[in-house]
């Protein structure tokens, strides 16, 4: 026997299911998700994740789209889209509840509530490629690394990737086995987003996170450059995230005109 629905669809209920107190929180949680099961994460689930995500904003990490729409909005069938979110839910990266309207009380569209991301503290992880370094997080306060807007990209054609990067590494130092390395690390921490971001947006930020790393070393003493290449790289990818989100989201109370667009597409706001 189908359990009866209980929870309305109402303001009051997507603001005490809304996981987030921050748009930054939320594009993390996007983006660790993404990272963490990327060996279970399809393009299509990945797309749908960020959807749901840039339809979050209202609440938020709660949207009430339906599954049409969804379907509409990504080109997949209704079907694909219920397989998709209940794959997702399965991971624990959403959470769906079923709601109902307070005027006739008939069912209406799931809330689908982005879960924050939890990193599995006991469980120690496995790189794929040889002789990986940890994460070493960057103690000191670069400022660049609060807003890419800050950093200074290469406008240069890219032509071979490697050879970019190498040359940006050449004003630093001239080991080549040091060189490989690191674009060693470059690569393995590409190689789940590299679909997503252009080629030129991502080997920028591999050079710039050399160009951080190598700075630092004048300052102090680095114990692991590789751990803190990776780490400095890793808040560049994290940042980058964040502000693809703060470019694609909005706020739908504040942005009349969006409001009455979506309105006119038929969301109820």
């Amino acid at each position: 026997m189908k359990k009866a629905i209980t929870t309305i669809a109402s303001i009051d209920t997507y603001k005490t299911l809304s996981t987030f107190s921050s748009l930054e929180d939320l594009n993390q949680s996007i983006y660790s998700h993404i990272t963490h099961h990327k060996n279970n994460l399809t393009k299509t689930m990945i797309i749908i994740l960020k959807l749901l995500g840039r339809y979050s904003v209202k609440y938020l990490g709660v949207s009430y789209l339906t599954k049409n729409k969804i379907a509409e909005m990504v080109g997949k069938t209704r079907r694909t889209i219920i397989r998709v979110c209940a794959a997702l839910e399965d991971l624990g990266i959403i959470k769906q509840h079923e709601m109902k309207r307070n005027s006739d009380q008939q069912q209406t569209s799931n809330a689908i509530v982005i879960q924050p991301f939890v990193e599995e503290a006991d469980v120690e992880t496995t790189y794929v490629t040889q002789d990986q370094p940890k994460n070493v997080t960057p103690k000191n306060n670069f400022s660049s690394l609060n807003n890419l807007k800050d950093l200074k990209t290469y406008n240069s054609p890219v032509l071979i990737p490697y050879e970019h990067f190498r040359d940006m590494c050449s004003c630093f130092t001239t080991e080549k086995k040091e060189i490989n390395r690191l674009y060693g690390v470059y690569l393995y921490q590409i190689k789940d987003i590299k679909d997503y971001y252009s080629e030129k947006q991502l080997l920028d930020l591999g050079t710039v996170a050399i160009k951080l790393a190598y700075q630092a070393t004048k300052r102090k003493k680095i114990n692991n450059l590789f751990g803190y290449y990776k780490g400095v790289l890793d808040q560049l990818l994290t940042r980058l995230s964040v502000e693809e989100g703060r470019e694609q989201y909005w706020s739908l109370e504040s942005d009349s005109t969006m409001v009455e667009n979506l309105r006119s597409r038929g969301y109820a706001l």
